[in-house]
């Protein structure tokens, strides 16, 4: 809430310097912009809540067509019992955004990017109750990292004041699943998959300039 309502008296605050320069489209091919920012996320089935540090590139190789690269630096994850289900899950995605024309500075877009996870499952030990024969009793797991494939897909808006900075907001969604490390697991406990499934939220302010003159 205190977000958005930063937001509106930012708008607001830069509404007049905008007026005096709409008829100069700023957001064109040649445009690049960089963000970094603290993301939030939820796993969606794993009923945890995760933080992230998320930076992301991005270059407009046409009007309404760019190219960009996000990752996220995994900080912590933990569900509603303080159970962190993963030691680390850092991500990087690479694709494409398609940005909606506008007449001011106001760029909403949706992309799709397939990405990696690198992640880890939170090491255990202790006794489990059996339920299979033979019973492995007192277990330790330290399983190692993983590659997981993803795929996302987000939508979000980024808003250019002058030349040099601007507001960014996004919402991602990402699937895929953790492929387990069957090796560091007892024979008869094998890996259930871990769902990757998360929504991530992004906001706040960004680095931006064009690399190629406009033509008068």
């Amino acid at each position: 809430m205190k977000k958005i309502f930063f937001l509106l008296i930012v708008l607001s605050t830069f509404k007049i310097s905008f007026s005096q320069d709409e008829k100069t489209q700023y957001i064109r091919k040649g445009l690049f912009r960089a963000q970094g920012t603290i993301s939030p996320g939820i796993l969606l089935k794993e009923n945890a809540s995760t933080i992230s540090l998320h930076g992301g590139l991005e270059y407009y190789v046409a009007d309404n067509v760019s190219l960009r690269g996000d990752s996220y630096y995994f900080l912590q994850a933990k569900d509603g019992n303080d159970f962190a289900p993963f030691e680390f899950n850092h991500s990087i995605f690479s694709g494409a955004s398609y940005h909606f024309k506008t007449k001011n500075h106001f760029d909403p877009y949706i992309a799709i990017e397939p990405g990696i996870a690198i992640s880890k499952r939170k090491s255990y030990s202790g006794v489990i109750e059996c339920f299979t024969t033979p019973c492995p009793g007192e277990i330790e797991i330290n399983g190692r990292a993983t590659a997981n494939p993803l795929f996302s897909s987000a939508i979000g808006f980024n808003f250019f004041f002058q030349k040099w900075f601007h507001l960014f907001g996004e919402v991602r969604y990402v699937t895929g699943k953790n492929i387990a490390d069957d090796s560091a697991f007892p024979i008869a406990l094998p890996p259930a998959p871990l769902s990757l499934n998360e929504l991530k939220f992004s906001f706040g302010l960004g680095f931006n300039l064009n690399l190629i003159k406009k033509k008068e």
